[in-house]
């Protein structure tokens, strides 16, 4: 069973500063939830403790534009998580040692993960040679 945590922007670095020291040694994972209402974006950071294997959900809100202090000093796997939010919800998060795009083109605009990001059919060439897909090809009611 996972707990939840409910902390603000200001103590999140220091709250999983004492949560790694109380042995939540791994971060499992790191994601985000855009909201339209109110604006702002949930992010979450999946801990796991592993001599009791408890899991621990940390989450905080925080609004557009809005800065959030990297992990990657208490976690180095962060480093892709928070550029994954980074590109995705435009979650920018300071300290990071290389915060760029890590899926879109570096030249991409926008932040396709937030609910007010526009659906479109613009062919987009991702990096690593994966092949796009067209939505309306893949979601009937897209047409």
């Amino acid at each position: 069973m996972n707990n939840k945590l409910l902390t603000e922007k200001e103590k999140l670095k220091e709250v999983l500063t004492q949560l790694k020291g109380e042995g939540f040694a791994v971060l499992m994972d790191l994601t985000a939830v855009d909201y339209l209402a109110p604006v702002q974006t949930k992010v979450i950071y999946f801990l796991q403790h592993p001599e009791s294997l408890e899991r621990l959900l940390v989450e905080v809100f925080i609004d557009r534009g809005e800065k959030l202090p990297s992990v990657t000093d208490l976690w180095p796997g962060a480093d892709w998580y928070e550029r994954e939010l980074f590109d995705m919800f435009g979650v920018e998060f300071e300290g990071h040692p290389d915060l760029k795009r890590i899926l879109m083109p570096d030249d991409w605009r926008g932040h396709p993960m937030r609910r007010d990001y526009a659906l479109s059919e613009e062919p987009v060439q991702f990096k690593h040679g994966v092949k796009p897909k067209v939505p309306s090809e893949i979601i009937p009611y897209a047409r």
